[in-house]
């Protein structure tokens, strides 16, 4: 009799825990964690195109770093555009290597454009700014600064119709309702846009077996659907070469009137009367910066 009681009690104790709670951790649930993270690409996607088409008042902070194996180059940028038509500032400070350092800036309705040379470009003229014909942009992603959004949107593209194997995409929410999309893109696509520019001579250094090799992209979408930050950011390892990437974009808000400089008097100046003039401006000092 006492067997069969404790017999019934462990069957009593078994079939009351069926009915409860248990701790654990819950099993994911992959295809939607996949149609999550798309969908949230999909939104951050429309985010960088909307910033891009839409906002004429900004200022972005801009950092480049590029490294294949000994060969490096990075810079932090500033950029503020304002008003229609547009007042624009973009302002450069070498980091690898330091000192060529130069800031561009077109007021609005102006018909030049000013530079102003730091250290390693002082060669160029005998004062510290240059005017020149302005030239307008004609379409957004001709502007200096807003093009690394357009090379960034441009590499998402192609990776997305070369469709790479082992792609990632997926997507948290903070609690300040922002949104974080952590994709990738491929090198090949990467190197293809441009998205920083890196000489001939040191792509060749790439090699081929990298790059098809995936590199990490994070896009921040704000509460209210606008953008915040784009950023690429890896690190590839062959046989022979090491590639580093750090580039990124981040919106500050609007620009306000303290964001652009006072046009330089004329003793500041040395102006070029044209397009040639201009262009040898520019073939200098990128003769310069590659040496």
């Amino acid at each position: 009799m006492m067997r069969v009681t404790r017999l019934t009690l462990v069957a009593l104790l078994l079939t009351a825990g069926c009915g409860q709670s248990v701790t654990g951790t819950p099993v994911a649930d992959p295809d939607g964690t996949r149609k999550a993270g798309e969908k949230a690409y999909s939104v951050a996607v429309q985010a960088l195109n909307a910033y891009l088409q839409k906002t004429t008042d900004l200022r972005g902070s801009i950092y480049y770093y590029a490294a294949v194996n000994e060969r490096k180059s990075g810079s932090d940028v500033d950029i503020a555009m304002r008003g229609t038509p547009a007042a624009f500032y973009y302002k450069s400070r070498s980091k690898t290597p330091p000192g060529y350092d130069y800031d561009t800036y077109h007021p609005a309705s102006d018909p030049l454009e000013y530079v102003k040379l730091g250290q390693a470009y002082s060669s160029i003229a005998p004062t510290p700014w240059v005017s020149m014909p302005a030239t307008e942009p004609g379409f957004t992603c001709a502007i200096a600064g807003l093009q690394t959004l357009c090379k960034i949107n441009g590499a998402l593209d192609a990776t997305d119709k070369a469709k790479p194997p082992g792609r990632s995409t997926t997507a948290t929410t903070a609690a300040d309702g922002s949104t974080e999309v952590r994709t990738e893109i491929t090198l090949k696509a990467f190197v293809d846009n441009s998205v920083i520019n890196i000489p001939a001579d040191v792509v060749g250094l790439i090699e081929p077996g990298l790059m098809n090799k995936l590199v990490p992209v994070k896009i921040v979408v704000n509460s209210d659907g606008t953008l915040h930050r784009a950023e690429v950011k890896g690190e590839l390892q062959g046989s022979k070469t090491k590639v580093q990437i750090e580039l990124g974009y981040e919106s500050r808000g609007p620009a306000d009137a303290s964001d652009f400089p006072s046009v330089p008097q004329p003793g500041e100046l040395t102006a070029l009367p044209d397009k040639a003039a201009k262009d040898d401006f520019w073939d200098r000092m990128a003769k310069i910066r590659n040496n």
